[in-house]
């Protein structure tokens, strides 16, 4: 593939990270509360162990695609942004926390559904811990998801390189993030995600690029 075309379909990354994720959801399921019993705990990772760890591969799989969206999403900010684009280096580094936020999940996931089968020999309590991080370990999304979707839109509304529309939603969704509501906010995210790949990989398009007499 050559240089034009990972630019013109590069966006698409971020439709790519969406389908990951739902799968990965699909997979996986729901997990034991955090309040179950140590004794269900094991049981339900023994139970389950295959399931979660392919579900955890998937959603690991899906934070490439994340970072690859938020790069792309970064250059078409920073074009209409200018220097110093403060607020499109916070974008991206808002989509690496979140990133990492999901990766931290799904390694605690993996981890629980790798060691549930060596009881004894590992302890039951580790793995009710392990399945209480890969429920609970939410704040680094959720910090990723606010810088994420707030530096994103306040640069659309004051500059376009998105709709206006899309610039207001991304700003309350990523001050929602961090509120109790924030799980739901990262579930919206993927949603604006989804119709911004759409649109970036639109506007790339050759018929919207110049033509070589002007």
């Amino acid at each position: 593939m050559t240089r034009s075309n990972l630019e013109r379909y590069a966006p698409l990354a971020g439709i790519v990270f969406v389908i990951l994720i739902v799968v990965a959801a699909i997979i996986g399921g729901e997990t034991p509360d955090t309040d179950d019993s140590t004794l269900s705990v094991v049981r339900w990772w023994q139970d389950n162990d295959t399931s979660q760890i392919w579900a955890n591969v998937i959603a690991g799989w899906s934070t490439i695609f994340l970072v690859w969206f938020a790069g792309s999403l970064r250059v078409a900010l920073r074009r209409t942004e200018g220097e110093p684009g403060r607020l499109s280096v916070v974008s991206f580094g808002g989509a690496l926390l979140m990133a990492a936020g999901l990766l931290c999940f799904a390694s605690f996931g993996f981890a629980a559904a790798d060691v549930a089968d060596d009881v004894p020999n590992v302890a039951p309590a580790v793995i009710q811990t392990l399945s209480i991080l890969s429920t609970d370990f939410f704040l680094l999304v959720g910090a990723g998801t606010a810088l994420f979707m707030i530096g994103t839109g306040v640069a659309v509304v004051r500059f376009g390189a998105l709709p206006t529309w899309m610039g207001y939603i991304a700003v309350i969704l990523g001050i929602a993030a961090v509120t109790p509501a924030g799980f739901f906010a990262f579930l919206a995210s993927g949603i604006w995600i989804l119709i911004a790949s759409v649109l970036l990989y639109q506007r790339g398009q050759p018929s919207a690029a110049p033509s070589a007499a002007t």
